[in-house]
C-alpha cells in the first residue's frame, strides 16, 4: 500500500482517500442493512419466524432495577412489576438503591410491606450501575435473569411472552423492542428516525443468529451465563457477547414493546451518545475473541459493521470533506462538495431552530445525524484518553 501511494500523484491520492471513505460510508448505513436484507432472503428466513413454543413450566424469575434517585419513576415501576402476568411464587423483584440521596428507598420499602415479591437491597458508597447490579445477581435467587430500568414501563404479558424464548436452549438472552416516547423537539424527531433504522438491523441480525446487542431497559437472560460485569461497561453491551462467546444466542423480541423517554434536549442526547460510544467500544474490544472471524464468522462481520463503524462515521465523514473540498479547488467532484456543505448547513438550521425550542422541520434530520456524530467522535477521544464512564 505505501508502494502504491508513492506511485500515485497527490491528486490521485486525494481521489483514493475520498473513494474510501465514502465506500465506508455507504456500506455503513447502507450497504449493510441491504446484505442483512438479501442473507436472511437467501437463506429462507421469513421477517417472523416460527414463534417460540409455550412453557411447560414457569422457572424462576429474578427482575432487577438498579436505581439511584428515582423517586419520581420508582413508584410507576414497581407497580408494572407487581401487574406482570406470571406466577407471584415464582417471580422476585430486587430493587438496589445504588446510595440514593432521595425518597426513592423509602418509596420502595413501602412497596415491599404491601407485596413480598418485593426485595430491598441498599449499597452505600455509589458503586454505578454495573457494581449495582453485580451486587444484585449474588442476591437473585432466580433461574432467568431480567434487568431493566427504573424509567421503562412494560404491559402485563411483557414477561411471559418474553420468557418463551427460553423454550428453545439454543437461546441465551432475549431483549425486547423499545418505543422512545416523541418529544415534539428536533432531537426526538431525527432520533426517532435513527432507532427506527437500529431496530431493523436488529432485527436482521435476530433472524440470522448473529445478533449480539440488547437494549438495557429490558434484557433477559439465563442465569449461568452471567458473567460480572466490570464497572466501566454496560450491560447492554458485554451481557450478549458473553452470552455469544459462550455459544448461545441473543434474540430480539419484536412482539415485545417497552417505553422509554428520549432525551429531548440537545445536551441530554449528547451526553447519552459520548456515554454510549466510550463504554460500549471498550467493552465491545474488551471480548476480542466475538471479533476473531474464524470462530465468529458471522457475528464479528455483524459487531464491526454495525457497531464499530458507525463509531467511527466521524472520521469518515471528516476525511470526506477535507479530501473532497481539495479536489473541489481544482474543479473535481464540485457538486458532491456543494452536497455536503448543503448538508450540514441544513444540519446547522436544524441546530439553531433547536436551540430557539422551535420545530426544526426537515433541518431535524440531518442535525440529530450531525449531532450523534460529534457524540461518536468525543466519546472516541475519551477511550483513547483512557477515560472510564461508570455513571448511568
Amino acid at each position: 500500500m505505501f508502494v502504491l501511494a508513492m506511485a500515485l500523484s497527490k491528486e490521485s491520492v486525494e481521489r483514493l482517500v475520498l473513494a474510501i471513505a465514502l465506500l465506508l460510508l455507504v456500506y455503513t448505513w447502507v450497504g449493510y442493512p441491504v446484505l442483512l436484507s438479501f442473507l436472511r432472503g437467501f437463506a429462507g428466513l421469513s421477517p417472523r419466524r416460527t414463534p417460540p413454543a409455550r412453557l411447560q413450566h414457569n422457572p424462576k424469575v429474578s427482575i432487577i432495577i438498579a436505581a439511584r434517585n428515582e423517586e419520581k419513576q420508582i413508584g410507576a415501576k414497581l407497580i408494572d412489576c407487581t401487574n406482570l402476568d406470571y406466577p407471584a411464587e415464582q417471580l422476585e423483584i430486587l430493587i438496589v438503591s445504588d446510595n440514593s440521596t432521595d425518597k426513592t428507598e423509602e418509596i420502595v420499602e413501602e412497596f415491599a410491606k404491601r407485596d413480598a415479591r418485593i426485595r430491598f437491597l441498599a449499597c452505600r458508597g455509589q458503586l454505578g450501575k454495573s457494581g449495582v447490579q453485580n451486587h444484585a445477581v449474588q442476591n437473585a435467587s432466580g433461574d432467568i435473569l431480567c434487568f431493566t430500568d427504573a424509567d421503562t414501563r412494560t404491559s402485563p404479558d411483557t414477561l411471559k411472552i418474553m420468557m418463551e424464548n427460553f423454550t428453545d436452549p439454543a437461546v441465551g438472552l432475549a431483549t425486547a423492542n423499545v418505543y422512545f416516547g416523541q418529544p415534539n423537539s428536533a432531537v426526538a424527531e431525527g432520533q426517532g428516525a435513527y432507532w427506527r433504522f437500529e431496530l431493523l438491523l436488529r432485527k436482521l441480525e435476530s433472524d440470522l443468529g448473529i445478533l449480539a446487542t440488547s437494549s438495557g431497559q429490558l434484557l433477559m437472560m439465563r442465569r449461568e451465563l452471567f458473567r460480572p460485569l466490570p464497572v466501566m461497561y454496560g450491560d447492554d453491551c458485554v451481557l450478549p457477547l458473553d452470552v455469544r462467546l459462550q455459544g448461545y444466542r441473543v434474540v430480539q423480541e419484536a412482539r415485545v414493546v417497552v417505553y422509554d423517554t428520549m432525551p429531548s434536549s440537545i445536551k441530554g442526547e449528547f451526553r447519552a451518545r459520548v456515554r454510549m460510544t466510550a463504554r460500549n467500544w471498550t467493552g465491545t474490544l474488551a471480548r476480542p475473541a466475538m471479533l476473531n472471524p474464524f470462530r465468529f464468522p458471522l457475528t464479528s462481520w455483524g459487531l464491526i459493521s454495525h457497531k464499530l463503524l458507525r463509531w467511527l462515521t466521524p472520521f469518515f465523514l471528516a476525511v470526506l470533506l477535507v479530501s473532497n473540498i481539495l479536489l473541489a479547488v481544482r474543479g473535481e467532484w464540485m457538486a458532491a462538495c456543494l452536497l455536503q456543505v448543503a448538508f450540514y448547513i441544513a444540519a446547522c438550521i436544524g441546530w439553531l431552530r433547536a436551540r430557539k425550542g422551535a420545530s426544526a422541520w426537515i433541518f431535524g434530520y440531518p442535525f440529530a445525524f450531525c449531532l450523534a456524530n460529534v457524540g461518536f467522535f468525543l466519546g472516541m477521544v475519551k477511550v483513547l484518553r483512557g477515560q472510564k464512564i461508570v455513571s448511568y
